[in-house]
């Protein structure tokens, strides 16, 4: 026998279909609820681009563009950037009256960054609420210009012992003596160690960096007499507080990185730390330049021991390509 519906038991379930199937019909479509403002960009100058582009460092870029709205008043006009870092900023611009309906500008900028950033123009009306970006934005992508070779270890020389403690900037790479030997034309540095001068920090390492070009070679126990000796050169290190911001977010391309390196004095064949703040401490920053121009930076990330008890520096390096 068919067993009877209970009308008051659905009926609630209804409704709530009903009053969902009206409010799916009403919302408005966030694909289609901002098309009243449209973005176009001009060609207007041998630096101009239209659409997402590729430049070099150190290239100038012209973005002219006109932002229009048909049913509504647009009292300022946003320029957001936003870069591969995350980092991002905003320029208002406010309308004059005749520039409500149709506003014409331009961004123009050197690129002196590597990857990308992209640009957004969008308007807001008289109740500050956003109206529309056109649905469009434009990448421009700053091409490689610098080499980055992070978490190079270079570990304290010992007698007897042959860990990497040699480094090619142009590679990357790093040797240990014999290898090295092999191949002096290609090694900027090496790396030695004392321990610290002062009697509560004696059992404490202190590490420094020296060229091969040094008048005295600080390490006894190794024979370069017969190497190839580049003359790279380095900047005393630096150790304020935001070296690792100016690492991370200043040294973005090849010529904010020669710009930064022009502003100190790189003349060094070695550092001459007597106290494990210094030389190559942890969080300190040096400038170089290889015997070919190039100029670059290397931050320290942490003097440490492995899980051999082996005791290393860690570094980031930073050079032009």
């Amino acid at each position: 026998m068919m067993k009877k519906i209970n009308i008051k038991r659905i009926l609630p379930f209804l409704c709530t279909l009903l009053a969902f199937s009206a409010c799916k019909v009403e919302s408005e479509n966030i694909f289609n609820m901002f098309d009243d403002v449209k973005v176009t960009f001009h060609n207007n100058s041998e630096y101009a681009i239209v659409e997402d582009a590729v430049v070099n460092d150190g290239d100038s870029v012209h973005i002219y563009f006109t932002i229009t709205s048909e049913r509504e008043d647009m009292m300022a006009i946003v320029v957001d950037s936003t870069n591969g870092t995350g980092t991002y900023s905003q320029r208002e611009i406010l309308t004059t009256e005749s520039e409500r309906r149709s506003y014409s500008g331009v961004r123009k900028f050197k690129m002196q960054r590597d990857g990308k950033m992209t640009f957004r123009f969008y308007a807001k009306n008289d109740k500050n609420v956003y109206i529309g970006d056109g649905y469009t934005s434009i990448t421009v992508e700053g091409a490689p210009s610098y080499t980055l070779f992070p978490d190079r270890r270079l570990y304290a020389p010992v007698e007897g012992e042959d860990y990497p403690s040699f480094l090619s900037l142009s590679s990357g790479k790093t040797y240990s003596y014999s290898q090295a030997a092999t191949v002096s034309e290609e090694i900027d540095f090496g790396i030695d160690t004392i321990f610290d001068s002062r009697a509560n920090y004696s059992t404490f390492l202190v590490y420094n960096l020296y060229a091969l070009t040094v008048d005295k070679y600080p390490v006894e126990f190794y024979d370069v007499s017969n190497w190839t000796k580049r003359e790279t050169k380095f900047s005393a290190p630096i150790t304020a507080s935001n070296a690792y911001t100016t690492f991370t977010r200043t040294l973005v391309s090849s010529s904010r990185i020669e710009e930064q390196a022009s502003n100190q004095a790189i003349d060094r064949e070695q550092t001459d730390g007597l106290e494990y703040t210094q030389g190559l401490a942890a969080a300190s920053m040096i400038y170089f330049q290889t015997p070919e121009g190039k100029y670059g930076a290397i931050y320290v990330n942490q003097a440490t021991r492995d899980q051999q008890g082996r005791y290393y520096v860690s570094m980031d390096i930073k050079i032009q390509k």
